[in-house]
């Protein structure tokens, strides 16, 4: 018998949503992220914000089956950012993991943070791959 993937994961939307905004709340104060984000999506909190943490939470809801309403390439929107460097994933994890746990019961926050650990080697492995390309078809750089 095969298992649903939201009673897997055991989640509500409103955990989702939860963890979403006390997520992006660290983000903005993060010192190496905080001003990436901040470029990419507004300065301060706001409609933007709130349009953006509308996005990303049915991004999380669709990752654990709950529903398929999310519309986007993670992938393409960080390639497109330029900022975003391979070397943010691992912040970004540590950054996502503490508010898992600050915010879900530990069963809930375990499953989250792997679930978040093979999307962030994901995009990771995928932004190294495309640096890679680039970089092998750029002119050589002269010093």
């Amino acid at each position: 018998m095969t298992q649903n993937p939201m009673q897997r994961f055991d989640m509500e939307p409103e955990d989702v949503d939860r963890l979403v905004a006390a997520f992006y709340a660290r983000i903005r104060k993060h010192e190496v992220l905080g001003p990436i984000f901040a470029r990419a999506i507004a300065p301060d909190y706001g409609p933007e914000w709130q349009a953006h943490e509308a996005k990303i939470a049915a991004f999380w809801r669709n990752a654990i089956g709950m529903d398929r309403g999310y519309r986007g390439s993670p992938m393409a929107t960080h390639v497109a950012n330029g900022e975003v460097r391979p070397d943010h994933f691992p912040l970004w994890l540590e950054t996502f993991h503490a508010t898992a746990r600050d915010v879900l019961p530990p069963e809930k926050a375990e499953r989250m943070s792997a679930l978040a650990e093979r999307i962030g080697r994901g995009l990771r492995w995928g932004l190294e791959s495309v640096q890679e390309r680039q970089d092998a078809t750029a002119p050589p750089k002269l010093r």
